[in-house]
């Protein structure tokens, strides 16, 4: 599980930013309610001023505005598998929320190596989507406002997401999925399953499409961490 965490939020920072943004104003668009649910009661998170350095990748900082949203999404999807809020619970989001901002700057710091650029019209548009999702633009502030975030900040987020996809679905081969993978998770679906499984011609699109993405999750940890050995990394906290 803990592998899987630290790329599988990798690519989902901006969403992770945002959907702190929508549940201060209670309405969340369609991609953040796959990534933003209710908080734990109870938190066992040590967390940084927003404006405190928590980390330094190749003399860029990282504050803690932007760590802040990423621990408290890991600690809800923790308490939402059942971990108990704790000391142990604490030190491993803040293990993993390091790794992801530290990933998410690695690649970001090479997709700008390589020139990738984003779409400025691309751009425009999922800020006004943004925009959409809140009653008004003073609503909008102020929900931004809470998460210590600006309208700004959040159009730099945009830009770095789609660097981000470009970048993956550009440099990034993943291994291809195999018939018999897609038979084996259908298999192992069936075996689990307490009520009836549809035949697997039926479900056979879903599999495979989750298997390419996990093959794209494990090959994008494998790029990060070829990258982070080359890296300055510096924890603040």
């Amino acid at each position: 599980m803990i592998k899987k965490m630290k790329f599988a939020f990798a690519p989902f920072l901006l969403l992770l930013i945002l959907g702190a943004c929508s549940d201060n104003e209670e309405a969340a668009a369609p991609a953040e309610e796959a990534t933003a649910e209710t908080a734990p009661a109870e938190s066992s998170l040590e967390l940084p001023a927003q404006e405190d350095v928590v980390v330094i990748v190749d003399g860029e900082e990282i504050l803690g505005n932007v760590y802040n949203s990423v621990a408290r999404q890991l600690e809800t999807t923790l308490a939402s598998q059942g971990h108990a809020a704790s000391e142990d619970t604490g030190e491993m989001v803040k293990e993993q929320a390091l790794s992801v901002l530290v990933g998410n700057k690695v690649i970001l710091n090479d997709a700008e190596e390589k020139g990738y650029e984003a779409d400025e019209e691309t751009v425009k548009e999922r800020l006004e989507d943004l925009k959409g999702q809140f009653e008004s633009e003073e609503a909008m502030n102020e929900a931004l406002e809470q998460t210590g975030f600006t309208l700004d900040d959040m159009e730099v987020q945009l830009r770095e997401q789609l660097v981000y996809e470009q970048y993956v679905a550009e440099e990034i081969k993943p291994v291809e999925v195999t018939d018999e993978e897609v038979q084996e998770a259908y298999d192992g679906f069936v075996e689990t399953s307490e009520e009836e499984v549809p035949a697997l011609e039926e479900m056979e699109p879903n599999i495979r499409q989750s298997l390419e993405e996990e093959n794209t999750q494990d090959a994008v940890f494998t790029r990060i961490e070829e990258l982070k050995e080359s890296a300055e990394v510096e924890v603040k906290i």
